[in-house]
């Protein structure tokens, strides 16, 4: 499968990966960054994507991520700060990696990892939609104490007194723990790099075809007229539902503890979607009963356009629409079905998750 990420391939894989993040992005907000980080990535070198039976299974995988709240923290980061945490992970672990994948799409960073680092980016990723915490695109790593990985955390500037770099070695779950305090400190996100994760684990633990999946969306997405049909095409391809198109009545997320948290409610005049936030959509409700719960899929488009909106960008009154869809519509890392990961944010919105997944035996749609 082997092949050259070219121009052509920028435009899907961002609609694609934006939706796919969840509400933690939009075109509106992240599209000049994203582009720029694609742009830079293709000017360094070749961005090789590679599916995962193409690496040796000897080889160990570095993941290229960013840890912290999307919307409405004010980090001091640049581009050069990814490239940098995923340079301090190999030199940590003393020997080369023979790819990088995303945490989880867009994924942008890991396109700059791989053609700085001249390795090939892997058709993977540690989730297939947006995540909150490291735990849960931690491919299942939440749960085995006894795994040592290491994690670097970038941010900030030296013409500021800003600069900051911390490396963390130890399980999942510790290091995180580091990497979530890093964040705080650098202004609420920071550019991170963790490994090693050996091929094989990636390939029976991570969401492969992931990045194959994001532009394959963003490519239906694109072929639909702006506005309502393109909302339509991402739902259709996903297997999903357009949940709502309405108004924002409530956007109650605000920046705290490292996290975007809260809840948004939409209404259309005769039904009501309430969603929980952290970080990223976590839960949706219509008329008081659940009908997706995270890691199934829940996003947000502009109706006008039909691309996605981050919930950062929907005050009170803003036009949404909502798109959700089964788990098993999209790749998706063991991670997000880790038991171990979701107490904090259940905690922190006071809302059940895991048992709409585990003793009510939510089934995909037929």
């Amino acid at each position: 499968m082997k092949r050259k990420l070219t121009k052509m391939d920028v435009a899907p894989a961002m609609i694609g990966g934006l939706l796919l993040s969840a509400g933690g992005s939009g075109v509106a907000r992240s599209l000049e960054r994203h582009d720029v980080a694609a742009e830079v990535a293709l000017g360094l070198g070749d961005v090789a994507l590679v599916s995962i039976d193409e690496l040796p299974l000897d080889g160990v995988i570095i993941a290229s991520t960013s840890v912290g709240a999307p919307g409405f923290a004010k980090p001091e980061l640049v581009l050069r700060d990814h490239v940098d945490a995923a340079q301090a992970v190999v030199a940590k672990l003393g020997r080369p990696a023979v790819g990088v994948i995303c945490g989880h799409v867009p994924g942008f960073n890991a396109w700059l990892v791989a053609a700085a680092l001249g390795i090939p980016y892997v058709d993977a990723a540690a989730n297939g939609r947006g995540h909150p915490t490291v735990q849960m695109g931690g491919m299942g790593l939440a749960s085995r104490p006894d795994v040592s990985i290491v994690q670097v955390a970038q941010a900030g500037y030296a013409d500021t007194g800003t600069r900051l770099s911390v490396v963390a070695e130890g399980n999942l779950v510790r290091t995180s723990q580091v990497m979530r305090h890093a964040a705080i400190v650098g202004g609420g996100l920071v550019a991170s790099a963790r490994g090693p994760y050996p091929v094989a684990f990636v390939g029976a633990n991570g969401a492969v075809g992931a990045i194959s999946f994001q532009i394959d969306l963003g490519r239906s997405m694109l072929a639909a007229e702006p506005g309502p049909a393109r909302t339509a095409a991402a739902a259709a391809f996903m297997g999903g539902e357009v949940l709502i198109t309405g108004e924002v009545t409530e956007n109650s997320v605000v920046y705290r503890d490292g996290y975007d948290v809260g809840r948004l409610v939409v209404s259309d005049g005769s039904a009501e979607v309430v969603l929980g936030v952290f970080n990223e959509f976590m839960t949706a409700d219509r008329g008081g009963i659940r009908v997706a719960t995270f890691p199934d899929m829940i996003g947000s488009t502009d109706p006008a356009t039909g691309d996605p909106i981050a919930i950062a960008q929907l005050p009170k009154g803003s036009p949404v629409s909502i798109v959700t869809a089964h788990r098993s519509g999209f790749p998706l890392g063991k991670g997000a079905l880790d038991p171990a990961v979701f107490a904090e944010v259940e905690q922190a919105l006071g809302l059940d998750l895991h048992s709409f997944l585990v003793s009510r035996c939510e089934a995909a749609p037929t």
